[in-house]
């Protein structure tokens, strides 16, 4: 009850700050709104880029046994023009070895792709994730998009209708009975 009445009470407060023209609210919409504005801005765009950045990486499951496919995944994307053609073998597998890695790889193509490789993974328990993490923190901080700037937004993304088919054709590759 008390949460809500403070609620109540800070938004009656900036609507009166807002819209009043008395010397109170003007003096403090000339001296003081900018300022808590752009605290409150850096403080929003601190917590974002800290809470994004994992040196955390996904574990294929069967690279005991199939290590090489990794690699295969790796070309195959290559091929398809999904992933920057300077993306370093080393730095893609790294991604999947399950071990503290600061790799980055460019994902050229639409982001719904990814999102839809990386969700099948991890439903067809094909590669988990470690507990300090979660899947789409790893994704955000390991791969960029084709503006070198990390991806945002999973929660936002679609199945591909057009890619669908190839990505299931890719994940293939992973199954330890291929």
């Amino acid at each position: 009850m008390a949460h809500s009445t403070t609620a109540q009470l800070g938004k009656l407060l900036a609507s009166y700050l807002s819209t009043s023209n008395d010397a109170l609210a003007i003096n403090f919409r000339k001296h003081y709104a900018p300022t808590i504005s752009a605290t409150l801005l850096q403080k929003t765009k601190t917590k974002r880029i800290n809470a994004a950045v994992t040196e955390a990486t996904f574990i294929y499951r069967h690279a005991p046994k199939h290590p090489s496919r990794i690699v295969t995944l790796y070309q195959h994307l290559l091929k398809a023009k999904w992933i920057a053609s300077d993306t370093k073998p080393d730095d893609f597998c790294a991604i999947f070895e399950g071990q503290p890695s600061t790799a980055r790889v460019k994902w050229i193509d639409k982001q719904a792709y990814l999102y839809y490789l990386i969700r099948q993974l991890v439903d067809l328990q094909l590669i988990s994730i470690p507990q300090n993490a979660s899947v789409w923190q790893i994704v955000e901080s390991h791969f960029l998009n084709k503006s070198s700037r990390p991806f945002q937004h999973f929660n936002k993304q679609k199945e591909p209708i057009k890619a669908k088919a190839a990505i299931d054709k890719l994940i293939e590759i992973l199954q330890p009975s291929a």
